[in-house]
């Protein structure tokens, strides 16, 4: 039989220590340093790669919410309105993010493999039961709750992962790196499903993109390495990240903000064929000027925010304008009137409303005092937010039904909650640059 513990060797002395076994779905004790960061080469790179199609496959799905709330609002025999229909969307970014603090701790305990692949089961099994749903309480368990539960448990732990192998003044852009996956996704998969639904129908369309999506998770799998050992006493659920005023903070003014921010990504298509009477196809193609907008979007902010040589840049200073424009769009929404004006805002949209995305993790990740707690840190910031998330879209459908179909108070209400979220953003970064004076002046 083999030994239930194996010795791990100390390099340079020769000396042992017992550590615990490692199995294919729990990552052992080891006690031998890892060292600092690779910061580059194939090694960390290739954690980048896998974290892309990762994400490709989440976020990009997500992304696409567009059209489908589109598609779905226009079957007769779903009947629901389009508040209703739009909960399908934030039960599914609700549950990858509410299950973020679950998720991350396992994974910082070292069950990273475990709960990715049991994240994988339950992304491909909720797309396979969507493709027969005919009801539209099928759709939210299908669509929203099963393939919700697996993007939670495949997200987060592969972005715990990917932050330990760059050193902070590099993980900005590798996280932003990771999260073009997202913008990515949302350009091909409209594409993908735009041309396959008329040709092979609804059901066979998620069936082929199940298999797709299951190739992709395989090729992610096979890529993605954890790199430090499991944390001492890190429990499933680790409070100690809640005891960082400054940290809360930050999460409190991204839950203001992620009330709004989706609005436009889940309703533009259905204001191109409501408001300006674009057909199917020429709506869904502002969804992808949004989505393709969004690959500068997440890079550029993301570049700018690991330029540490610059005098008080980091992740969340960068922010701050970024936050500020988005909040100045969804006013500037309200006179869009045309298809070319039209496009001009979701490309103006698409930079800032991804690149304020993608800089909510690299700020809860700049944060994290210990990296061995990535996991959880960044759990936390993506379960408080979830609950944003969860009814920020389907308020501003509701405003929408009580402006008798037009957007204007649901665009006043996105606006509104940005401009609040950017001035706690504000505060947020006043705080941060005083702790590191404190941190600097203590040395």
């Amino acid at each position: 039989m083999a030994p239930d513990h194996a010795l791990a060797t100390f390099p340079g002395d020769g000396s042992t220590i017992e550590a615990e076994k490692s199995s294919f779905f729990r990552q052992s004790k080891t006690f031998a340093d890892p060292g600092p960061p690779p910061d580059g080469g194939w090694i960390a790179w290739r954690q980048v790669l896998g974290g892309f199609l990762v994400v490709f496959v989440c976020w990009g799905f997500i992304n696409s919410f567009g059209l489908f709330q589109t598609y779905y609002a226009s079957q007769p025999h779903i009947n629901a309105s389009p508040s209703d229909i739009s909960w399908i969307g934030s039960i599914q970014i609700f549950l990858l993010m509410f299950i973020g603090a679950y998720s991350g701790s396992a994974s910082d305990s070292g069950y990273f493999r475990l709960t990715s692949l049991t994240g994988i089961f339950f992304y491909v099994l909720g797309v396979f039961m969507t493709s027969i749903c005919k009801q539209y309480y099928q759709f939210v368990l299908a669509h929203g709750v099963c393939v919700g539960l697996g993007n939670g448990l495949i997200f987060i732990p592969t972005m715990s992962v990917v932050a330990t192998y760059f050193s902070p003044k590099r993980r900005s852009l590798a996280l932003g790196s990771i999260l073009c996956g997202s913008a990515v996704g949302g350009i091909i998969l409209p594409i993908f499903f735009n041309n396959l639904l008329p040709r092979v129908g609804f059901g066979w369309t998620l069936r082929i993109y199940g298999f797709i999506a299951l190739v992709m998770f395989g090729c992610s799998q096979a890529l993605l390495k954890k790199r430090l050992p499991p944390k001492d006493g890190v429990r499933i659920l680790d409070f100690e990240a809640l005891k960082d005023k400054v940290f809360v903070l930050f999460v409190v003014g991204s839950f203001v903000n992620f009330l709004g921010v989706y609005f436009a990504f889940f309703f533009i298509g259905s204001y191109a064929r409501d408001i300006l009477g674009l057909s199917f196809t020429r709506a869904i193609n502002l969804l992808l000027a949004i989505n393709g907008a969004g690959v500068p979007g997440r890079l550029i902010p993301m570049w700018l925010a690991d330029q540490r040589q610059w005098k008080g840049v980091r992740p969340v200073t960068v922010q701050i304008p970024v936050n500020l424009v988005v909040s100045i769009l969804f006013f500037a929404w309200i006179a869009v009137k045309t298809e070319r004006s039209a496009y001009v805002f979701a490309a103006f949209y698409g930079f800032t409303g991804n690149g304020l995305q993608s800089l909510f993790p690299a700020t809860l990740a700049d944060m994290t005092l210990d990296p061995r707690k990535t996991g959880a840190q960044i759990g936390w910031g993506f379960t408080i937010g979830s609950f944003s998330c969860l009814v920020g879209v389907p308020i501003a459908g509701l405003l929408v039904q009580a402006d008798g179909g037009a957007y204007t108070y649901a665009q006043v209400y996105a606006g509104a909650c940005s401009m609040c979220g950017c001035a706690i953003v504000t505060v947020v970064a006043w705080l941060r640059i005083r702790q590191q004076r404190r941190v600097e002046q203590a040395r």
